[in-house]
């Protein structure tokens, strides 16, 4: 194995490591703020996940009363998925050649901003009277539209992924449930409001993953001339094709 495909091999196992860590974190982190909710207990099917890092003991937002003694740890949680996201992409993204990997790099930056920004502006009554539930909105629609975005375009690449099939079908099914799931959400405003962490945590979960099975592919692979590495971790360019 030359220089060059060793570099791509650490560089793919780091990104796949940060990848796998930043799926398991961010549901970890999760159930043990949910664990802590105050009475009445949290609702995986009524509240939505931002419900867990608003920081207004007592507050009632949407019609849902919020007691998240720690909200600390769920918007933690948000930061640190942001940031692994953007980390494991750059790494990908410096051994890549392929074209389309800066688009997916950009991608990759608006999902790992758009969750950064959830964690930093949080929902309330009083960020949606003074409009600060803005920053917190946009992130979060950014968020799940990029990640699902990514995972369906892996999924679709055709004959130059790299990645086995089951996998690429696995990221095109996250991909196309992650998106109907945010469409659900939106039109249907009934589920909205009485039970609209289902469609939310679906269109959340799916990118959570696909990270992780993105991550263990990229941990078990080993990378081989003439494929070039691949971009978030299944587009894969031959460096020897015509044309």
């Amino acid at each position: 194995m030359d220089a060059r495909v060793q570099k791509i091999s650490r560089r793919s196992r780091w990104a796949g490591a940060l990848l796998i860590l930043a799926g398991v974190q961010y549901v970890v982190l999760e159930y043990l703020t949910a664990s802590a909710w105050h009475r009445p207990s949290y609702s995986y099917a009524v509240n939505f996940i931002s419900d867990l890092g608003n920081p207004v003991a007592g507050d009632v937002f949407a019609g849902r009363r919020i007691d998240s003694p720690l909200h600390l740890v769920m918007d933690a949680a948000f930061i640190t998925q942001g940031t692994l996201f953007i980390t494991a992409a750059a790494l990908l993204l410096g051994t890549a050649a392929a074209r389309r990997g800066r688009w997916l790099f950009g991608l990759a930056i608006a999902h790992g901003v758009g969750v950064i920004l959830v964690g930093l502006f949080h929902e309330s009554a009083a960020a949606l009277h003074n409009g600060v539930i803005v920053g917190h909105s946009i992130g979060a629609a950014v968020t799940i539209l990029a990640g699902n975005v990514i995972a369906l375009m892996a999924g679709a690449d055709g004959p130059r992924v790299g990645a086995p099939r089951p996998l690429r079908r696995a990221a095109t099914a996250l991909g196309i449930l992650g998106l109907a799931a945010f469409a659900l959400l939106q039109l249907d405003r009934p589920l909205y409001d009485t039970a609209g962490g289902v469609p939310e945590r679906i269109a959340v979960y799916t990118i959570l993953a696909f990270e992780v099975l993105v991550g263990g592919w990229l941990l078990a692979r080993r990378p081989r001339p003439p494929l070039d590495p691949p971009v978030l971790g299944v587009f894969e360019e031959r460096a020897s094709r015509t044309g």
